[in-house]
């Protein structure tokens, strides 16, 4: 199957990163280390895309990522397979992605130079900041004084052609309709993302997370709609990177040191007069590290 389907050339600007064959039914990119391609950039979702080799041409596919999945200059659709053609440069955060076959002659130069028009990245990840948290759908009341009742057409005639028993009506309808609105929306009070701020603290409550009460609105609504992936995660290098950047925005660079076995170096670039981000930075390490690992916490400045 490598023979026939050829791999895909990942670069970052003109370097090249990785040549990833296609050897499996599923290819799968993302930034968790689960994925068959995993790319380590914020800008990349936690699964991101997928190849599937199910045919002549290799296939791709959204998986409704944050940031889209570009092709041609166009952004795919959300789970809308599209067939790869030899030599296409598709786009996944700032990584290029180029389909090759074996013994194919291939311009890269040339194929970024017709990159799609899209704004431009970040390309240092420590420095930059979290993707936004979307503000929380606010309910509108449709109520209106002008509008008719809905009640009114489901009763007898004789009580359509009363306009005061139209209005009285209305009195009602105006009571019930956030109650019916709320009752079709309940999904929203149970997604971190969207439900009321008071509800914060009690869906902290369910995992025990105390310490999490007096977090800013923004950081409780981001740590906990990722917190059951980042529990799979505990104990691992991508699991403390990972928690690290939901709950303070910074991206950390963790690096094993050869020479000190059991203990990791974590570099993290801060802003000046970031003294609380750090001491939020070393709580976070002490409770999601293994246990038997020490850390060295370098602080660089922005």
């Amino acid at each position: 199957m490598t023979a026939n389907f050829g791999h895909i050339n990942v670069q970052l600007g003109k370097e090249l990163l990785q040549v990833a064959p296609l050897n499996a039914q599923v290819i799968t990119i993302g930034r968790g280390p689960d994925n068959t391609l995993p790319l380590a950039h914020q800008l990349v979702s936690r699964h991101h895309a997928e190849i599937h080799i199910n045919g002549p041409q290799p296939v791709l596919i959204d998986l409704g990522s944050s940031n889209g999945t570009y092709l041609r200059g166009v952004r795919l659709l959300p789970n809308q397979p599209t067939l790869l053609a030899i030599g296409d440069v598709f786009q996944i955060g700032p990584f290029s992605m180029i389909y090759q076959v074996p013994d194919q002659r291939f311009d890269t130069e040339h194929a970024l130079l017709v990159e799609m028009e899209q704004p431009a990245y970040v390309l240092d990840a420590s420095a930059s900041a979290p993707t936004p948290i979307e503000p929380r759908v606010a309910y509108q009341p449709r109520y209106s004084r002008d509008r008719p009742s809905t009640i009114l057409p489901h009763l007898p005639v004789i009580f359509q052609e009363n306009e005061f028993f139209e209005r009285f009506l209305l009195i009602f309808e105006s009571i019930w309709e956030p109650l019916e609105q709320r009752q079709d929306h309940i999904p929203m009070y149970f997604d971190p993302r969207t439900c009321p701020e008071p509800v914060l603290s009690w869906m902290a409550s369910w995992l025990d997370l105390s310490e999490t009460i007096h977090w800013p609105e923004g950081r409780k609504r981001r740590f906990l709609a990722e917190v059951i992936d980042l529990y799979r995660w505990r104990g691992t290098r991508y699991g403390l990177e990972r928690i690290i950047e939901v709950c303070t925005g910074y991206v950390p660079r963790i690096t094993e040191l050869p020479n000190t076995p059991f203990v990791i170096d974590i570099s993290v670039t801060l802003p000046p007069d970031s003294k609380g981000d750090r001491d939020l930075i070393e709580q976070l390490v002490l409770a999601h590290k293994p246990a038997h690992i020490g850390f060295h916490l370098t602080e660089r400045t922005a």
